[in-house]
């Protein structure tokens, strides 16, 4: 008798233990990958979204393949979750930026440099797209300051 139940405790503490590691797993599996600030100097386009000027916080929430989602909030309040068409390795020596074009008098955010990380690209909503057909120009490389996980 002692020993099934000694078998059937040492199950249960096994059960137990595993559950703990899963639920650790999953846990850490949801703190962003990349937090970061940045402050625009003037309006701008963000996917489809129209950032005012002012300070702003973000968090990437993957690295994973095929994660593109960003999340962007201003004075602790989500502003916009901005998804990246597109996404490639980084050049880890340069500073991490915001890559501000204008296209027909509108600056527009087309990428998103975090040297730990990788650069995430966006597109213009097409509405936009048709309106404009000037070659975009690079107006500025706004710095972003990170804290990578």
């Amino acid at each position: 008798m002692k020993a099934n139940r000694s078998s059937r405790m040492a199950r249960h503490l096994v059960l137990a233990l595993v559950s703990v590691s899963i639920f650790a797993g999953a846990a850490s599996a949801q703190e962003p990958a990349c937090e970061g600030k940045f402050t625009l100097p003037f309006e701008a386009q963000w996917g489809g979204v129209t950032l005012p000027a002012g300070g702003y916080a973000f968090t990437l929430n993957s690295t994973a393949v095929g994660s593109r989602v960003v999340t962007v909030v201003r004075d602790q309040q989500k502003v916009a979750i901005v998804m990246a068409q597109g996404r490639s390795k980084s050049d880890s020596t340069k500073a991490s930026a915001l890559i501000v074009t204008r296209i027909g008098g509108r600056a527009r955010i087309d990428a998103l440099h975090l040297a730990e990380v990788g650069d995430f690209f966006y597109i213009a909503p097409k509405a936009e797209g048709l309106q404009t057909a000037s070659v975009p120009e690079l107006i500025q490389r706004i710095p972003v300051f990170t804290s990578g996980k």
